[in-house]
């Protein structure tokens, strides 16, 4: 491992998948080996880098707060600069670094931080902008047990993700400008709209349909006006939240020339929650749950392991609009899609349980 720099910052590297890796890492002054820290990963956006990245200002709290922060840099892509492979890509047709390991390179930073430091394994957060983002989002469907919360600001699940399955409920935050002009409110040409993102979570989280909605007070001249809705649940887990930032562009949020410091919303938010270990009968539930085909055209079929008693079925519009409903007690399901009125598109279909709340993308075609 080389280590280099001044101060708090320290440069870091290691190799991953025969790739020298860097990334930045901060440790507050107040940091005591005894007392064990936070751990937040922060990912760049497209064609930034971890040294620009590391001064958005986020060792600030931590020096307070007793959080590590780490600072990752993306790979070089040939066409589009740094890039993590996060899903999100270029109508459709070009994803930047499609063959990296990203997914596994940030659960190697996790398991690096806590080799040299300190780290409390059940407060170990990850937030991104733009890109970062996007990636953030792919690490909480596809990979979020090292995490106890996420966090994207800019950027919502690519265009590349046909697996919407975390497993579990997932305590996330997601922040969008509706005037955003490069990753659209609505139209977005690099993955699913905000609105669509929020409804996935909601739906995946099992939270309330109906948020608790505040506005926040509109102390700054900026022309901009923030909405912060939140979906609760049973349990914390269920929690998700949404910052819609009306007027606001591709741009991080902070006072005072903006209502609110959005990295300082970030953390309040991962500050709730802890990791909670999953059982190992919801492991085995998720993972033995098969719904196929996949694109579907006349039905879909929905086996469920012979050991579960009793499940729901779902099946919701990408807006969340629900359009099937049944109540099973076999381990297998047939969904007559011809007796369902829809449109070509994509669908989220949800089996539930006692112990258990599995999600799937599903295309569906007429």
């Amino acid at each position: 491992m080389v280590m280099s720099g001044s101060a708090q910052w320290i440069n870091k590297s290691f190799v991953f998948d025969a790739t020298t890796r860097e990334y930045r890492i901060y440790v507050p002054p107040a940091y005591n080996p005894a007392v064990p820290a936070s751990l937040v990963i922060t990912l760049h956006g497209l064609g930034d880098n971890m040294m620009g990245f590391s001064t958005l200002g986020f060792n600030y709290i931590a020096d307070t707060a007793n959080i590590i922060i780490i600072c990752p840099q993306a790979i070089e892509d040939p066409l589009a600069g740094t890039a993590w492979n996060s899903g999100a890509g270029y109508a459709g047709v070009y994803y930047p670094n499609a063959s990296v390991n990203d997914v596994g390179f940030i659960n190697a930073l996790v398991d690096a931080a806590k080799a040299d430091y300190s780290i409390d394994p059940s407060r170990v957060y990850l937030c991104g902008f733009s890109m970062g983002g996007f990636m953030t989002e792919r690490m909480a469907l596809q990979s979020n047990q090292n995490f106890a919360a996420f966090a994207s600001m800019s950027g919502t699940i690519g265009s590349a993700i046909s697996v919407y399955n975390p497993g579990r409920s997932v305590p996330i935050a997601h922040f969008h400008g509706t005037s955003d002009s490069t990753v659209y409110y609505t139209g977005n040409e690099f993955g699913i709209d905000a609105d669509s993102l929020v409804k996935f979570w909601t739906l995946n989280n099992n939270s309330t349909n109906a948020p608790d909605s505040v506005r926040l007070p509109d102390a700054a001249a900026d022309n901009i006006t923030i909405d912060k809705f939140t979906y609760n649940g049973l349990n914390p887990d269920q929690e998700v939240l949404f910052y819609r930032m009306n007027g606001a562009g591709h741009d991080i949020l902070y006072q005072p020339a903006n209502d609110m410091t959005e990295l300082m919303e970030v953390w309040m938010f991962f500050r709730r929650h802890q990791n909670t270990t999953l059982g190992m009968q919801k492991r085995s539930i998720d993972q033995n749950i098969i719904i196929y085909p996949n694109p579907a055209t006349d039905f879909i079929d929905v086996i469920i392991p012979s050991s579960v008693e009793k499940a729901k079925i779902e099946l919701f519009t990408n807006l969340g609009e629900l359009i099937y409903s049944a109540i099973i007690k076999d381990s297998s399901h047939y969904i007559n899609l011809k007796n369902i009125k829809k449109c070509n598109g994509v669908y989220l279909i949800r089996v539930s349980g006692v112990s258990f709340n599995h999600t799937e993308k599903i295309i569906i075609e007429n």
